[in-house]
């Protein structure tokens, strides 16, 4: 069941870096479709949102997008792990190439819900995306061990964990140490999680999906939770997310690879990752 499927016209309007009256006149002039609620106030599905975002995607996209798409259709793992590593060297680092990806991603979600694909064609696309990635994942190698420690997560309750599968690549060729939790445990599980792993990075993702409160409550819970000034937080996703303190809101790859480039040199270790050809191997999730 989703926890949310529509959003209001301000929410909308940030989505799409438009103004909300910009929001309204496209809804008047039938280019954008909308719902009313019980109080007259209008709603945005959310799938019209993604329709909107695709329709303003250069043409010059357009092909690599459908080469991507089939591949994720077809369950293919193997050919997307090759084009995966085809990506990588035409962009020359993995955050490049997750900000690429995550269109692909999006694109997958608005076909699901505008009933252009079937719930198991959407699980077989998502879990050859996945074993993709982590075939990938185990072909970074690097000439010594990570210092540093990652976990990555969703938000309780959230599902969507396609993004964090990109984030690790990321955080992998930065160096790192991943521990992937993948859909988020109960938020009481945080605190003994943060014990036993003591990370120095904490990335939780949450998707459009996710209700204010809900993302409101989770945000509560982890200002009670971090103390440490040690532990850096980073909050991915288009969930609505609110700015808090000693934490940063990711809004790409390559903002989170360049975040990562901050860290303090002396605590990311001598390991350098690259990509290397070696046997496919599928990670387990």
């Amino acid at each position: 069941m989703k926890a949310q499927n529509s959003v209001a016209t301000g929410e909308a309007a940030r989505r799409l870096n438009v103004a909300p009256a910009t929001i309204q006149r496209w809804v008047d002039s039938g280019l954008l479709r909308a719902e009313r609620t019980n109080g007259g106030h209008r709603r945005i599905p959310v799938a019209e949102l993604r329709r909107l975002i695709a329709s303003m995607r250069p043409p010059e996209l357009a092909k690599p997008l459908a080469a991507w798409l089939d591949a994720m259709l077809t369950g293919d793992s193997l050919r997307l792990k090759t084009m995966f590593l085809v990506a990588r060297e035409r962009c020359g680092d993995w955050a490049q190439v997750a900000d690429e990806l995550a269109s692909v991603i999006v694109e997958i979600g608005r076909l699901w819900e505008a009933g252009d694909c079937n719930v198991f064609q959407e699980h077989i696309a998502s879990e050859a995306f996945r074993r993709a990635a982590a075939a990938c994942v185990n072909e970074i190698s690097s000439d010594g061990n990570a210092s540093r420690v990652a976990i990555l997560q969703t938000m309780p309750g959230e599902r969507h964990t396609l993004g964090l599968s990109l984030a690790e690549l990321v955080l992998v060729e930065a160096g790192l140490q991943v521990h992937w939790v993948g859909e988020g445990p109960p938020a009481e599980e945080l605190a003994p999680l943060l014990k036993k792993l003591k990370p120095d990075v904490l990335v939780v993702s949450g998707s459009s999906y996710m209700t204010r409160r809900a993302t409101a409550t989770y945000q509560d819970h982890l200002r009670q939770t971090l103390t440490s000034r040690r532990l850096k937080l980073f909050l991915a996703g288009s969930a609505p997310w609110v700015p808090m303190r000693n934490a940063r809101l990711v809004g790409s790859f390559r903002e989170l690879h360049t975040l990562l480039g901050r860290l303090p040199a002396s605590n990311m270790g001598p390991r350098k990752a690259q990509v290397v050809q070696r046997s496919m191997r599928t990670k387990e999730r």
